[in-house]
């Protein structure tokens, strides 16, 4: 069978999704807890490569199983095994091609700020503290510029390869939700980097140190040095990955 799940992870401790030898990781402690449960090796796809400190609400992966437990069976041992801040959410059957990576059509990801002189005590690792009240109106207006396809050079990692960095991003929006400031993303596929740098750049229009176009003339420059500062992986969270187009009449 080719299992598919879910996973959520507070990804505070973690050294990010993918395994590095002598790092803790998510694939890791994934990995070891079917090792415990089934008595075997298995390779486990994931959908995204999730930086050091960042969650997921809605990370999708997937390996191929040969043994008798059935897919909810796998879902209650792999969470009695699994530490505290990883939790299998949904486990399935998916077809023999699914592929947690490759099949996947569109990635959705937020960032938050909690903009308050105060700092964040019990979701202190969830959110990036800024203590001057962001200006969401100038933020709004900055977002429309990052939807379309574009060559992400200025805000992605330097590590990624620059024939590999043009990119679709469908939607861009940002929004106060309560007490938080959150911006929501919806692409094709996120380079290392990019929706941090994204943040930097949208957390300096909304402290008033840049208008709103100067994040599309950044995003045109293709140039890391017309960067901002990359904002910090603890306010990041990969919400869902979406294997259909949700709205087809407004596709980019």
């Amino acid at each position: 069978m080719n299992i598919r799940l879910v996973v959520e992870y507070d990804g505070t401790l973690f050294a990010g999704w993918q395994a590095q030898v002598g790092q803790r990781t998510v694939e890791g402690e994934l990995r070891a807890a079917l090792r415990a449960l089934t008595g075997a090796d298995h390779v486990v796809y994931g959908a995204g490569r999730t930086d050091a400190g960042a969650h997921a609400l809605g990370q999708v992966a997937n390996f191929h199983y040969t043994g008798s437990l059935a897919p909810g069976r796998l879902q209650a041992g792999l969470n009695a095994l699994l530490p505290e801040d990883v939790a299998v959410v949904a486990a399935g059957v998916a077809a023999d091609d699914f592929h947690a990576r490759f099949s996947a059509r569109w990635r959705r990801y937020r960032y938050r700020w909690l903009d308050r002189p105060a700092r964040p005590a019990l979701e202190r690792h969830q959110c990036w503290h800024v203590r001057k009240l962001l200006d969401v109106g100038a933020m709004r207006l900055a977002a429309p510029s990052l939807v379309g396809v574009h060559d992400w050079t200025t805000f992605c990692s330097a590590s990624e390869p620059p024939q590999a960095r043009v990119r679709t991003m469908r939607q861009a929006a940002v929004v106060r939700r309560e007490r938080y400031v959150e911006l929501d993303l919806l692409g094709e596929g996120f380079l290392r980097g990019l929706v941090r740098g994204i943040a930097g750049a949208l957390t300096e229009v909304g402290l008033g140190r840049r208008p709103p176009g100067w994040v599309a003339d950044a995003l045109a420059a293709r140039d890391r040095a017309e960067a901002a500062k990359t904002a910090p992986a603890r306010g990041l969270t990969l919400v869902e990955v979406l294997y259909e187009d949700p709205n087809p009449e407004s596709n980019v």
